[in-house]
């Protein structure tokens, strides 16, 4: 019955309200085309082709000692977690499902590296926020900085109970040839699913606006008194989705204290994508909701200690003209990401199916949507 009614809600407010969702939608199209198709794809196939490729078994010799002896997880997972700190959100979830699906962690291994392998990436949080946003790469990088290590802390806490892992003693087996290719396919799969969820998530936002339910929760929870309504307009949008929460609260401009915390959280959306790229989750989702929150208050606190250490002088909230041409020439236009999206469906068509269930990548969630508070 509640899905029925949900269903019906759902279906008349597309109906009453088609003009905002299509702009939305549209919005959020032109995103994927100008900037995440071309600064996610790379990483994506890089995160593939670590744990595919011969190469997890040489890097692993490196970095398996902060893997094992920090994290407590096996050589193998030093990869991935490294493509997780500077990939994007989807990259470690991807790798710790791809090291499951090949049998080389356990599913309580996997479930681990979910609690801290959710992280934004260093071109989302550089470029998009502390150059588009803020005009300040500084803040950018005090913003990625704070992200990370609340996330390696998070790690550190999530192993602690666990015993070391034995280093592995006999050679690894051969990978099959192929690796890039099924790496660039899992890539090409993971950001065609990645835009279908960005223009889901961004047509709910817009219908959440236009029916005013957004407006009054904000107008009910402003009467705690704990923050302005401005602020809890942009916690609820990066409780919804990060990016759309990152753009209402620089044009709303609350302080990047909220854009600390809502970059570690991730938002509902993210959550999503990365709990869908297994078949069966390996962490029950309200343990992975807590981790999620865990994170976003340690971001926080360590974002806030950082400007109580070394000061940064604030940046406006406006976006500069130099800020937008940089950007802009960073995020390689509309035309490459639309050949990024067309290359990734024809790549599709000419590789055949994953067999594992458990390889089944999603992407990162993003709209646009913008909070009005003028009631």
């Amino acid at each position: 019955m509640l899905s029925a009614l949900i269903l019906l809600i759902f279906t008349l407010s597309l109906l009453i309200w088609p003009r905002a969702v299509s702009g939305a939608a549209a919005s959020s199209v032109a995103y994927c085309l100008h900037t995440l198709v071309p600064s996610l794809f790379p990483f994506m196939v890089l995160c593939g082709f670590a744990v595919e490729s011969p190469a997890a078994a040489k890097l692993s010799r490196p970095l398996g000692l902060p893997a094992r002896y920090l994290f407590r997880l096996p050589g193998c997972c030093a990869a991935p977690i490294l493509m997780g700190l500077i990939g994007g959100y989807p990259a470690g979830a991807k790798g710790a499902s791809l090291l499951l699906s090949r049998g080389l962690i356990t599913r309580e291994q996997a479930g681990r590296m979910l609690m801290f392998c959710v992280n934004p990436g260093l071109a989302f949080t550089v470029t998009y926020l502390g150059i588009g946003v803020f005009g300040s790469p500084g803040l950018g990088w005090r913003l990625f900085l704070a992200v990370s290590l609340s996330s390696v802390l998070l790690g550190i806490l999530s192993g602690l109970l666990s015993p070391v892992p034995e280093p592995v003693k006999e050679p690894p087996p051969k990978s099959p040839p192929g690796a890039l290719t099924r790496s660039v396919a899992g890539a090409a799969r993971s950001v065609l699913i990645m835009c279908a969820f960005i223009v889901l998530f961004s047509g709910f936002s817009a219908l959440l606006h236009q029916s005013g339910l957004f407006q009054g929760a904000v107008r009910l929870l402003s009467r705690l008194g704990v923050f302005t309504p401005q602020q809890w307009a942009s916690v609820l949008s990066f409780l919804i989705e990060v990016t759309g929460g990152a753009g209402d609260a620089g044009a709303l401009g609350v302080g990047p204290g909220f854009f600390a915390f809502g970059l570690a959280f991730g938002g509902i959306c993210v959550h999503m994508q990365a709990l869908s790229m297994f078949s069966e989750p390996p962490i029950s989702t309200p343990v992975f909701l807590l981790c999620r929150l865990i994170h976003g208050l340690l971001s926080c606190g360590i974002f806030a200690l950082m400007g109580l250490i070394a000061p940064l002088e604030s940046a406006a909230a406006d976006l500069p003209a130099a800020a937008e041409a940089y950007r802009a020439g960073l995020s390689g236009g509309w035309m490459g990401g639309a050949s990024l999206l067309l290359m990734c469906a024809a790549f599709l068509l000419m590789v055949p199916g994953e067999k594992s269930p458990l390889a089944k990548p999603a992407g990162s969630l993003y709209n646009f949507s913008k909070c009005n508070l003028k009631e």
